[in-house]
């Protein structure tokens, strides 16, 4: 009869430590900045790594559907950086509520598993059509703001297909002849209010921040900007390019690094 007592205790202990591990509290401020020290606290240096990688990707996620631009590939410090803590805090708050770190590191990898898996499977059969969009005169150049000279860019976009574009996701590269790296990588998405219709054409003009304002680019006579089409949406918002490569390849570091 002890002896089933001490197991009864045992196994008590060992579900009570999985139900009140501690989990996010997104309901204001100050309670996510206390639950945030109470999940830390729990956690070995390994652990800490995979939440830290996790809830980057996710704010690097959740930038990219709510059409910010931002650097994803090798690079999601960036775009944390150039946020105000309140906005990190609302663009996580919908992900993880409510949920413990190894609530938030389990999901995350069964979601990436899932999408990795359905995009290798895919570049199985690629497509061979070519996207009816093209991209032309890319440009980079610094151009004077009162007092001050700040970056800008510019390029137009003619979709030359059948069907309405909602939104293109472009991936621009600065580059320089005899330079094996780039100035500078990034994404960028826009979105067209009433869609790019067949056989319009339109200019896209921007100020981009971050590596862009570096002053050093300012002074690149043979600078040439590379825009790439990575994806494009229909109407409805289907993406009408199945597989980015370079989203894939992301996708499997992170994947990696969780484990």
């Amino acid at each position: 009869m002890m002896k089933r007592l001490s197991l009864t205790i045992l196994f008590c202990l060992l579900l009570s430590g999985c139900i009140f591990d501690p989990a996010f509290d997104m309901s204001s401020w100050e309670a996510y900045q206390t639950s945030l020290a109470a999940v830390r606290a729990r956690l070995g240096d390994n652990d800490l790594r995979r939440l830290d990688i996790a809830l980057k990707y996710l704010l690097a996620e959740s930038m990219m559907k709510n059409g910010a631009d931002i650097q994803m590939v090798s690079r999601l410090d960036a775009g944390e950086s150039r946020l105000s803590p309140i906005v990190v805090f609302n663009l996580l708050k919908p992900k993880i509520d409510g949920k413990s770190a190894a609530v938030i590191i389990r999901n995350l990898a069964l979601k990436l598993d899932a999408e990795i898996s359905r995009s290798e499977s895919k570049l199985q059969s690629p497509e061979t059509a070519d996207t009816p969009l093209e991209v032309t005169a890319p440009w980079y150049h610094w151009k004077r703001n009162g007092r001050n000279e700040q970056p800008a860019i510019e390029f137009s976009v003619f979709n030359g297909g059948t069907s309405a574009v909602s939104r293109i996701y472009f991936r621009l590269v600065l580059t320089t002849p005899n330079r094996s790296i780039p100035w500078v990588k990034q994404d960028y998405i826009e979105n067209f209010k009433g869609g790019l219709e067949p056989r319009e054409k339109r200019q896209i003009a921007f100020q981009p921040y971050g590596d862009w304002s570096d002053p050093q680019l300012k002074n690149l006579p043979d600078a040439q900007l590379k825009v790439d089409i990575v994806n494009y949406e229909d109407a409805s918002g289907q993406r009408m390019i199945s597989v980015d490569r370079e989203s894939l390849e992301l996708k499997r570091k992170i994947r990696a690094a969780l484990a």
